[in-house]
């Protein structure tokens, strides 16, 4: 699978708390976070990334991110979540990546930026695997929908092999 790029809340945020409790309440390890962009090629170079992300920051607004609903899945990776608001910061900082990481062609970047869905995954699960409706009534929505931050950290995480075997090679903070 590659590199996969996460932008996560501030660390102390009251956001990052509740989701990293709600996520270790469904038994899972992962820092909360939203995928920017993934399948980034383990041959592009960790230094290149930061310093392509570090020129993009210095030029453009930091993402907003706005959680709006809480939905279930049929996908592992989307199985229980919420959906984030597509921000112009949010949808510009995927396209960029997308293409600098990534280099698809313009209609191929044109249908990727269309069809991103930026959402946090609350458990990666198989559905058969999860009872949804007894795992979303132990969700407080209140303190999750309706929530936002902006900026956090960028974490560039090796996602080739099995989930327990994924490892950050790559964090920094990118609030002002």
């Amino acid at each position: 699978m590659g590199y996969s790029l996460w932008l996560l809340p501030p660390t102390s945020s009251k956001i990052a708390v509740s989701l990293m409790s709600i996520i270790k309440s469904f038994g899972c390890s992962f820092a909360p976070h939203v995928t920017i962009v993934s399948k980034i090629p383990l041959t592009t170079s960790i230094e290149d990334i930061k310093s392509s992300l570090s020129t993009y920051f210095t030029n453009h607004s930091l993402p907003d991110v706005r959680i709006k609903t809480l939905e279930t899945g049929s996908e592992f990776f989307k199985r229980i979540f919420v959906r984030c608001e597509k921000t112009d910061s949010l949808a510009s900082l995927a396209r960029f990546s997308k293409q600098t990481f990534v280099n698809n062609d313009d209609d191929d970047i044109n249908k990727w930026t269309n069809e991103y869905d930026p959402h946090i995954s609350l458990i990666y699960a198989e559905k058969k695997d999860c009872n949804d409706e007894e795992l979303i009534n132990q969700i407080d929505l209140s303190i999750l929908i309706n929530k936002t931050w902006q900026g956090g950290k960028i974490q560039l995480v090796d996602t080739s092999g099995k989930l327990s075997e994924w490892k950050t090679v790559l964090e920094f903070d990118i609030s002002k």
